[in-house]
Order: C-alpha cells, then structure tokens, then sequence
C-alpha cells in the first residue's frame, strides 16, 4: 500500500513538472518567433566602362578595401585610339583656327578701308567663328575622353572585403564585365523564409536577435528591414521548419551592428524575432 502511495505520488509530482515547464516555457516564449537561416551581405560588383585587357591587379580575394581605393587597371586600346585621333583632330582644328585668324585680320582691316564687301566680310569673320567652336569642341571632347581614361583604373565603390575576384590580370575582358565582388561588413543580414500561414505575424521594423551557430553563447541585435511582396516557391537550397510548405515569404533581419566583423556571409544561424511588442527580451529564453 505504501509502495503504490509512493508510486501515485511520483507520478502527480511528475506531472506537475512536466506541465509546469511545459507551459512555464511556452509563456515564456509567447510573442516570439523562432526562426533559422544563413547570413547574407549587400553585394556590390567593381566594373569597367571599356572593353580591354586586365594589366593590373591590386587586391586579393578576402582583403578590406576602403572606397575609392584602386582594384584593377584596364588597358583599352580602343580607348588610346581614340584619343590618338581627338589629338590629331584637335592639332588639325588649331591650325585651321590660326589660319582662319590672319584671313580674318587680313579681311577686317580691308573691310575698314571699304577695301572689300560686307558680305565678303561676313563670311570670312563666321568661317573664323567656326574654326574657334571646332576647337572648343576639340578639347572638350578630349577632356572627356581623359576621363574615360580615368575610369580604366577601376576603383571600389563601398568599403568593405573583396569576397571574390571575378577577373585575373591579363585577362581580357568586354565593356561592363565586374573585376570583383565586395560586401560591406557592416552590412549584413540573416535571410530567413517563412511559410505563408506564419509569416503574416512577422512586420517590417519588428525587434530581432540573431545567433550564429559559430557563436551559440553570442548575440546579435537585428531588425527585420524587409519582407517580399509576395511568396515564392521554397528554395531548393532552404530547409523550413514545416517540409510541407510550398510557398514562402523571403525576410531579412537587417544586423545593427557587427561587433570587429565577426559575423560574415554564409554563417548558419538561428534568429528570434519580437513578434508582440509588448513582449520583453528578458522573459525571453533561447531553446
């Protein structure tokens, strides 16, 4: 009799136990959502203007680059020809311009003596006004072909790290090909995708958490910056929660600040988002 008083008793205190924490931690966690993904960045890609061959190469995949800072150099021989021709042109178009100069002065003075007609006159003083514009336009022309010739020295449009070189030195390449690609470190978010039914409880500004799984004990401070206008079919790539869904919203809990760059694209992590804001982080407990 004893033994079965035992046994009953362990079996309510058991049960006690077991609903306290069950429901102990499901109010503790009420108002949050649990979600996983893979830290992603803002690309951004360093290109050329001009078709040509790569004669330079000043970075190395994984380096910190600071904006403005020199990439690459593209050597253009269509670019040197052309300016070799606006040069020759611009040399022809002063010459002319000398020599439309003296016709003129030659003409004006004799126009002062009623030695010539005013027609005569006219003309020789508007071809000595062209000769002028043709060599105005000249030298604008070079002067924005010389700062064609700049942009062949490829610079980088962000700071941040070069995470893969697109090019090598010596390659040649056509108009529009990017060099390399940089991230932005400071910069970074953890792209998740929910299922329709749960991530209409998500908005754009709520609080969020992240933590890497190179990291468990660490903590990043997020906010979600933005949530697709409409769903898409779950990745291949994506494992959701529930296998069964098909179609998926694509969020992105925006990083605020990445503590000496520790947190860099393709790390797998788990995030927390406040979905109730009236919920406190310090009631809050990671599973």
């Amino acid at each position: 009799m004893a033994l079965i008083f035992t046994f009953a008793a362990l079996v309510v205190f058991g049960g006690i136990v077991f609903i306290g924490t069950y429901f102990g931690g499901r109010s503790e966690r009420a108002g949050f959502l649990d979600v996983s993904g893979r830290m992603e960045g803002r690309e951004y890609h360093a290109g050329t203007k001009f078709a040509g061959k790569v004669d330079q190469m000043w970075v190395k995949e994984g380096q910190t680059v600071e904006a403005g800072q020199k990439i690459a150099h593209i050597h253009s021989r269509q670019l040197h020809a052309i300016i070799a021709r606006a040069k020759a042109h611009l040399r022809e178009a002063e010459s002319d311009l000398n020599l439309a100069e003296l016709q003129y002065q030659r003409y004006a003075r004799l126009f002062r003596e009623r030695a010539v007609a005013k027609t005569e006159y006219d003309h020789i003083e508007n071809q000595y006004i062209q000769a002028k514009e043709n060599v105005i336009a000249s030298k604008r022309e070079i002067d924005k072909l010389n700062a064609d010739l700049e942009d062949t020295t490829i610079v980088a449009p962000i700071s941040g790290v070069i995470v893969t070189k697109i090019v090598r030195k010596g390659e040649v390449i056509a108009s529009g090909t990017p060099l390399v690609t940089i991230i932005n470190m400071d910069d970074l978010y953890l792209q998740i995708f929910l299922s329709t039914d749960i991530a209409g409880k998500v908005n754009l500004g709520d609080e969020a958490r992240v933590f890497p799984d190179a990291m468990p004990d660490e903590e990043f401070k997020a906010v979600v910056d933005r949530i697709a206008a409409k769903a898409e079919f779950t990745p291949k790539n994506v494992e959701t929660k529930s296998q069964r869904a098909k179609l998926v919203f694509q969020i992105k809990l925006k990083i605020l600040e990445n503590t000496n760059h520790r947190l860099k694209p393709g790390m797998p992590a788990n995030g927390t988002i406040k979905i109730d804001k009236k919920a406190s982080w310090q009631s809050y407990r990671q599973p």
